[in-house]
């Protein structure tokens, strides 16, 4: 199903190509061949000036390419893994009410790994100033505690510690905090339980983070169908934050899915971008 979508288009591409998404409101998102990954997205603060609210990506490694093409008021991009073994898809849509939604599917005839996701990487403010002041809420009781090289090593309770952003919390204060999981890993390199998730993973669409920045009232929301999200923050300007699969300790996998034969694998996400009341 997924290929006769894209009949003629070559499997292999030597250069990347970008799409373009607009809405009545001035927003434009920009997708990329490249991990068909977001990597634009700009839109009017509350005094209506115009900012990119991504940052780069960091240059280097090697460019999984997808073969991408305006489809149905969107973009939709696929990707065939070696040998036909794996064959995703993902769909980019922009309304008029600043929602992007992000929809991926993928298919498997071996056992295999979903691609690597590309994590957006964003900054409210359009980069005139870091995140410190950006307002986090997560709405998640656990997370994930990690070793020194990063693996799963258990789940904690966020309850008394820097990860507690049940209630909007300022992203900088919490850097600042002696967690020693903060200072292990120099910041928010972690997973969160969606709260209510479902036991078997994936459940209906639900709003499962929001972020604002106070200075150009852009407010960022993002609802899911998975079990949890990626949340990414430092010593650096941007954070990212993103869906991932059902938090299976145990398998050396997650964060990434594995795929089984046969099985057809869907995932939704919708970032949302408003301005603050």
């Amino acid at each position: 199903m997924m290929s006769k979508q894209f009949s003629g288009i070559a499997p292999e591409a030597d250069e990347y190509r970008l799409f373009t998404l607009r809405n009545a409101n001035g927003m434009v998102a920009t997708i990329t061949e490249r991990d068909a990954a977001l990597c634009a997205w700009r839109a009017p603060d509350r005094y209506g000036r115009m900012a990119d609210v991504l940052l780069a990506p960091p240059d280097g490694g090697e460019p999984v390419l997808w073969q991408g093409r305006h489809a149905d008021g969107g973009v939709t991009l696929l990707r065939m893994g070696p040998g036909g073994a794996l064959a995703q898809l993902a769909r980019y849509h922009l309304d008029e009410e600043g929602a992007l939604t992000v929809e991926h599917e993928a298919m498997a005839m071996a056992p295999a790994r979903l691609a690597p996701a590309s994590h957006p990487c964003f900054n409210l403010n359009g980069g005139a100033a870091d995140i410190g002041d950006h307002m986090v809420q997560i709405e998640a009781d656990f997370y994930v505690e990690v070793d020194g090289d990063g693996a799963p090593a258990g789940v904690a309770a966020v309850a008394g510690t820097a990860f507690d952003f049940r209630q909007p919390a300022p992203v900088g204060a919490r850097l600042r905090w002696p967690d020693p999981q903060v200072l292990a890993q120099g910041g928010f390199q972690h997973s969160f339980f969606v709260r209510n998730h479902y036991a078997g993973g994936q459940g209906p669409l639900r709003a499962v983070a929001r972020i604002v920045d106070p200075g150009s009232g852009r407010c960022l929301q993002v609802h899911t169908t998975e079990a949890a999200v990626g949340f990414r923050a430092g010593a650096h300007a941007g954070f990212s934050i993103d869906a991932q699969a059902f938090p299976e300790l145990a398998s050396a996998a997650w964060p990434q899915r594995i795929v089984a034969p046969g099985e057809v694998y869907r995932q939704t996400t919708v970032y949302r971008l408003s301005l603050q009341a």
